[in-house]
């Protein structure tokens, strides 16, 4: 490699750093980036006027005086920067705009069937530039568009493997990202999910995502970065067989977790989710009896998962945002299968980002991807 790249590398690499601490505290100093980085302050000085002059970061003020001069507060501009999350589902797009510290700023879902083809793809870049105007986003602030889908992309990122519900086979990745003018990457809609909990939690533990949504899926989080397996497809957890001989799944196999706990078990009309939760709330009987079979089936997913992978497991999806008061029939149903916990409840959680946790997820990628190239 020539030594003026080595020398960009590193210089690359204190810029990220710098900024990513400055990201992760609201407000610091240049005596706590040299401390703790383990950076000589001459270095912090040069690469903290770098990202000055590139616009993400000011002086915003002095802390209060501990006996001795006045250290300068260090923080980033909110709005230097933004980044597009879009999530791509059989009948609806979502948008998500977030700024530099990975907050949503703007969010909307259009239904917009899918369909490959250039009317379905021309609908789709109207519809990102007109939710950045409606959101009074300068567009030159962008500087990346993550995209979610439901499916497997191979190793860098450039195929799209395979989508069922997309009815996608080997498709290059380019034929979406080649539709935006902004740098633009591709993520499994789980692990995009996945991602958005993780910052919504503020933690880079270990757990397992469970989507819950018109198809099971699910994401594996490992100190806090996704783990895809040897084929891309870890967290397949809707083709786990939990029933010998079961009801029959789209996969054809029988006994899926997908033919048990998709939303299309609670909704197998169509109808919006609400509906079926406005009746189990209301004491309808036959809801009660479907949302029981429902949750004795999902504590078996769950305790399987826990026992294969002994991390926390969150349920998400479209099912997902609405457990949180039913947790309660959940949590019994699980710890009497658990052989060796006596209450599930320190491991299994709601979701606690509920609406459009993929596009958030995918804008995070997208920023962290414009981080990287610092």
């Amino acid at each position: 490699m020539p030594k003026e790249s080595k020398l960009e590398d590193i210089r690359g690499k204190y810029r990220r750093e710098i900024l990513k601490y400055i990201l992760d505290h609201d407000k610091t100093s240049r005596t706590d980036i040299a401390r703790e980085l383990q950076i000589s302050m001459p270095t912090t000085l040069q690469y903290i006027n770098e990202l000055m002059e590139r616009g993400l970061i000011r002086d915003s003020g002095q802390f209060q005086s501990t006996g001795g001069r006045k250290a300068s507060v260090l923080t980033c501009y909110d709005d230097a920067a933004y980044t597009l999350g879009i999530d791509i589902t059989k009948n609806h797009i979502s948008y998500v705009v977030t700024n530099l510290r990975e907050r949503i700023v703007d969010k909307e879902r259009d239904l917009v069937p899918y369909k490959n083809d250039s009317d379905y793809y021309k609908k789709l870049t109207e519809g990102s530039h007109g939710f950045l105007e409606k959101s009074g986003i300068d567009k030159n602030k962008i500087v990346g568009v993550g995209i979610s889908f439901p499916g497997t992309l191979n190793t860098d990122g450039s195929v799209i493997m395979d989508s069922y519900v997309l009815n996608l086979k080997n498709v290059p990745s380019s034929v979406i990202t080649n539709q935006f003018e902004w740098a633009s990457c591709c993520i499994n809609d789980a692990n995009a999910a996945g991602y958005a909990e993780m910052r919504r939690r503020n933690t880079e533990s270990n757990f397992v995502y469970l989507s819950l949504s018109n198809s099971v899926g699910g994401a594996v989080f490992i100190d806090g970065k996704p783990f895809y397996g040897a084929n891309q497809r870890s967290g397949e957890f809707g083709h786990m067989r939990i029933v010998p001989g079961g009801r029959k799944c789209y996969c054809n196999q029988h006994g899926c977790l997908d033919a048990y706990c998709s939303a299309l078990v609670l909704s197998p009309t169509g109808e919006h989710l609400e509906s079926f939760f406005d009746k189990l709330n209301a004491g309808d009987r036959e809801a009660e009896k479907i949302w029981e079979d429902y949750l004795e089936h999902l504590a078996i997913a769950v305790i399987d998962i826990r026992m294969n992978f002994d991390v926390e497991v969150i349920l998400g999806g479209y099912v997902g945002k609405f457990m949180g008061p039913w947790m309660h029939k959940l949590w019994p149903k699980v710890t009497k299968l658990d052989s060796f916990e006596v209450n599930s409840m320190s491991y299994l959680h709601p979701c606690v980002c509920e609406l459009e946790a993929s596009a958030y997820g995918a804008s995070i990628l997208a920023l962290e991807k414009y981080i990287e190239r610092l």
